[in-house]
């Protein structure tokens, strides 16, 4: 009873950290600006990057990544802690459950309840998610999609790079079947909720 309590804490907790808006608050702060109400009228890197200041935009999508990162090393340090494992009665920070987390806090920046759905592509919140299982890869990825947006200005393409790429990548790396299973599904989840996005952006 108490594994299954805490991670269904842990899952709701996640989502509302993927709920906070680091666009919102930056374009606040730095530059007084409702990003609601600028541009696409989501909270997102792309948004700030493109309507609002291009630095600024580059600080935003560090910063998602960074919330991601840091919050699955932080839920990595606690969930393992023999006291507290004991406690709970079952370990809930193995891989698998802080893959489901992690995935769980990139829904919440993508499709944030507390700003009627309107999130972002998490694009930069899911680097800092593979980062965590597969840095390698990721790193690869990115400086090939860095690549092709300044000399080709295929931001399209770069993205579905970002997210389709790494399990691929990785196998060279870490050819662990499960965990590349894994982030496959993960990837696939990202394009379902990436088309959500484009619909709700009238894209599609």
């Amino acid at each position: 009873m108490y594994p299954l309590l805490s991670f269904t804490v842990l899952l709701i907790i996640s989502y509302f950290i993927g709920c906070f808006s680091t666009a919102k608050i930056f374009a606040k702060y730095f530059r007084n600006i409702n990003i609601y109400k600028v541009g696409s009228g989501h909270s997102d890197t792309q948004n700030i990057f493109h309507n609002v200041d291009k630095p600024l935009g580059v600080f935003v999508g560090l910063a998602d990544m960074g919330k991601m990162y840091f919050y699955l090393v932080l839920l990595k340090y606690i969930l393992n802690i023999e006291v507290l494992t004991s406690v709970i009665g079952d370990n809930i920070g193995t891989q698998q459950h802080l893959l489901i987390l992690g995935f769980i806090t990139i829904i919440g920046h993508c499709l944030p309840i507390t700003h009627h759905l309107k999130g972002g592509r998490g694009i930069f919140t899911y680097i800092g998610f593979v980062f965590f299982f597969a840095p390698e890869a990721i790193l690869i990825v990115t400086i090939l999609a860095t690549i092709i947006v300044i000399f080709f200005k295929q931001i399209r393409f770069a993205q579905f790079m970002i997210v389709m790429l790494p399990p691929f990548i990785n196998f060279f790396f870490v050819p662990e079947k499960d965990l590349l299973a894994k982030m496959f599904i993960a990837a696939l989840l990202m394009g379902i909720i990436n088309v959500v996005v484009s619909k709700k952006l009238g894209e599609i």
